[in-house]
């Protein structure tokens, strides 16, 4: 199979909240909030849209990771800024298949 891993535009947003609803649909509890969750992110000043892809098979979006900007403080008070991904998800038909660890693999953390 071949997938692409891209970084997500604009143009890309209403199918990629599709696909998260479809990804999270029924999963935990009835129905989700994930789909809404990825819309509300991409307005937030910790929203890191340089790391945001999505896995691309056939011209169709079947995966996407988003990443928001976290930290964590250390037992001296210290405060070290972190990356957080998530949500990831890729639809079911396309679960199971190396795509998920693809988008996570994809980034270099190293380079941020």
């Amino acid at each position: 199979m071949d997938v692409d891993i891209r970084p997500e535009v604009e143009r890309d947003y209403p199918e990629t909240e599709e696909l998260t609803r479809d990804a999270f649909w029924n999963l935990y509890v009835p129905g989700c909030d994930e789909h809404y969750l990825v819309h509300a992110m991409r307005s937030h000043p910790d929203f890191i849209g340089d790391l945001d892809c999505v896995a691309v098979v056939g011209g169709r979006i079947v995966g996407s990771i988003l990443y928001t900007k976290s930290c964590m403080v250390n037992e001296n008070g210290d405060k070290i800024e972190t990356a957080t991904f998530g949500p990831l998800c890729v639809h079911p038909e396309y679960q199971r298949q190396g795509i998920g660890s693809r988008l996570i693999d994809r980034i270099d953390l190293d380079d941020c």
